[in-house]
């Protein structure tokens, strides 16, 4: 029972993180040259900066957060992205369910080995799959990012422009979009144990049973 609340616990830390990743507004963290935005932080949503506003002679910083709306032309990256970490964080959903009601059927010990078999085997397929597109939407946006080829754009009202930018800064987004991969791809693999489990323990009554008939 604790191997299985184990793999149950891994999915929960993968769903968490995931849910992190797709509020989190440092997915890009551009250094701007300019005095009064000197550093945009771009999220999938939103993005945030840190405004330098002089009123009446005091220097006051201001964050202010930009929902991205239509009138942003967003690249594909970013828009994929936003698909996939909402596709993850859904499939996950399903597999805490999934993996709740197993849990619960096993601590009973009710006779139900099918539908066990049945609900691990979609628990470890969702949670491969999600770990694949927290990746790819990663991935993607990391090299674009990087290599300098995405086609982001600020809107005409954006107090910066892209022209400005001087540099690119590295953020927590990456490692923790690994470590969520990491935790679906061990919480499936976990999944996946307890269904071999559960398959062992139906084969071998059935070759005692035919032991049997054979000494008959």
């Amino acid at each position: 029972f604790l191997r299985k609340l184990l793999g149950l616990l891994f999915s929960y830390m993968s769903w968490t993180c995931g849910i992190i990743l797709a509020m989190s507004r440092s997915w890009r963290v551009w250094e701007v040259d300019s005095e009064i935005v000197p550093m945009v932080s771009i999220g999938l949503w939103e993005v945030f900066y840190i405004q330098n506003l002089n009123i009446s002679g005091v220097l006051v910083k201001m964050g202010q957060v930009c929902v991205m709306d239509g009138s942003w032309a967003l690249p594909d990256e970013i828009t994929y992205a936003q698909e996939l970490i909402v596709l993850a964080n859904l499939m996950k959903s399903v597999v805490l369910s999934f993996g709740t009601m197993t849990l619960w059927v096993s601590w009973i010990k009710a006779p139900y080995p099918e539908f066990l078999r049945m609900y691990y085997k979609i628990c470890t397929h969702l949670l491969l799959l999600s770990s694949c597109c927290t990746l790819s939407a990663m991935i993607w946006n990391f090299s674009a990012d990087f290599s300098g080829e995405t086609t982001f754009e600020f809107p005409e009202s954006f107090p910066v422009k892209k022209e400005a930018l001087i540099g690119e800064k590295g953020s927590y987004v990456l490692p923790l979009a690994i470590t969520t991969a990491f935790l679906s791809v061990i919480s499936a693999f976990s999944f996946l144990f307890e269904r071999y489990l559960l398959t062992q323990i139906r084969v071998e009554p059935t070759i005692l049973g035919r032991s049997s008939k054979q000494r008959v």
